[in-house]
């Protein structure tokens, strides 16, 4: 259908297309996933050259093509500049958008733009804290399960419904964890999952937390929950299986990104 249409959108990826275009691949509240072309974006001089990189937030006028729409025109409302020179942030928003590219195309989702939107803005927002920052990751990953129906059942038996309990005050406490199950598993049901996980009960406590919170914790939040070492790494490695258990995809991004964060001291 010929015309243009206006819409706000994320740049998910961005490749190169002959000499001096672009594909980008965006995110949008009315359209969902889609691609188009910005022609000349490879060119610094281009209006469109700042507007096609990953990450961006702006406006666009979309012009409606054969087989590719055509990206004419742009209005950035957030480049977020501390995403991009900071190697953990930019690692984190590259992962992030990457999860959002394996959705499928052409279906409107306004909650997931939203909730990108905002992992995007706290991102660039934050101080150079790396459990901080891991931890916004976190809240966008738990909060993409709930919205893909993929919420892991937690307190009790994803097999056979038992209440699983644990002391108050057993942080450490593990609980028996399976990804592909999609929840906790009791000590009689544990032996069907050979790949389940031991996780620290506070892990599991925070994730509940995460997924049912309208906004990534705050530094004082953090505080409060007592985040060990063991905890942050229990959570991670809860939430990374249970991504690739449901998605049933490896991304390159998230083994760059855990790389990294395994490096750090």
């Amino acid at each position: 259908m010929p015309g243009t249409y206006n819409t706000e959108a994320i740049v998910l990826r961005a490749r190169p297309l002959g000499e001096k275009d672009r594909v980008l691949t965006l995110l949008s509240p009315e359209i969902g996933k889609f691609a188009a072309s910005a022609r000349g974006a490879r060119n610094p001089k281009s209006k469109m050259s700042a507007a096609s990189q990953p990450f961006i937030y702006a406006k666009f006028l979309v012009a409606r093509g054969r087989s590719l729409d055509i990206a004419t025109q742009a209005q950035i409302e957030n480049a977020h500049p501390h995403i991009i020179g900071h190697l953990i942030k930019s690692a984190w928003a590259t992962y992030l958008c990457e999860l959002c590219d394996a959705v499928p195309e052409a279906l409107p989702d306004e909650e997931l733009f939203d909730l990108l939107r905002a992992t995007l803005h706290n991102l660039d927002a934050a101080p150079d804290e790396d459990d901080l920052i891991g931890m916004i990751g976190a809240w966008f990953e738990a909060r993409f399960l709930a919205h893909a129906g993929y919420a892991p059942t937690l307190g009790r038996c994803v097999a056979c419904g038992q209440k699983i309990t644990a002391e108050i005050d057993a942080t450490s406490q593990p609980i028996e964890y399976s990804p592909s199950f999609g929840g906790t598993l009791c000590a009689v049901c544990a032996p069907r999952d050979p790949a389940r996980l031991s996780v620290a009960v506070q892990a599991l406590r925070v994730l509940r937390r995460l997924e049912r919170a309208d906004a990534p914790p705050a530094r004082e939040t953090l505080d409060e929950w007592e985040m060990t070492f063991k905890t942050r790494r229990d959570l991670r490695i809860c939430l990374r299986r249970t991504l690739v258990s449901h998605l049933e995809i490896r991304l390159r991004s998230q083994r760059f990104l855990d790389d990294l964060l395994d490096a750090r001291p």
